[in-house]
């Protein structure tokens, strides 16, 4: 057995089923995407330290800054859409009002429901200031 194979074996076992159920799956997710939530703010929290002894940042930095921000609130977001998934069951359709409500980024919201496949792009206008959400 080549290692490829033998890497990917242990799905088909008979100890391990091929199929688990959907909610049993979206909780996984869920607590995988809480896992790196909490991950994300311990960034946060770590960088705060040094970023109170710098005077300036340069406007790349406050950016990427932002990009962590971002990170933490859309992961917090999702990890509550599956969250809500996963208490309602697997159904073919899901009430996308409720979900709405849910999520606090609203482009976040507009492309999970509204069928945008546009990425999301953290931009500064024309002064080179920073694009606060």
């Amino acid at each position: 057995m080549s290692i490829a194979n033998h890497k990917f074996s242990h799905i088909s076992d008979a100890a391990n089923p091929t199929s688990i159920p959907l909610t049993t799956l979206v909780q996984r997710i869920q607590d995988e995407i809480i896992a790196l939530t909490m991950l994300s703010a311990e960034v946060q929290i770590a960088l705060g330290p040094a970023l109170a002894a710098t005077a300036t940042l340069p406007t790349s930095v406050q950016r990427s800054l932002q990009a962590i921000d971002r990170l933490h609130q859309t992961l917090d977001d999702l990890q509550r859409v599956m969250g809500h998934i996963s208490a309602h069951g697997s159904t073919e359709e899901i009430d996308t009002s409720a979900l709405s409500e849910l999520i606090n980024l609203r482009h976040l919201a507009h492309k999970l429901f509204d069928n945008v496949d546009t990425p999301f792009a953290l931009s500064a206008d024309d002064s080179g200031e920073v694009a606060w959400f």
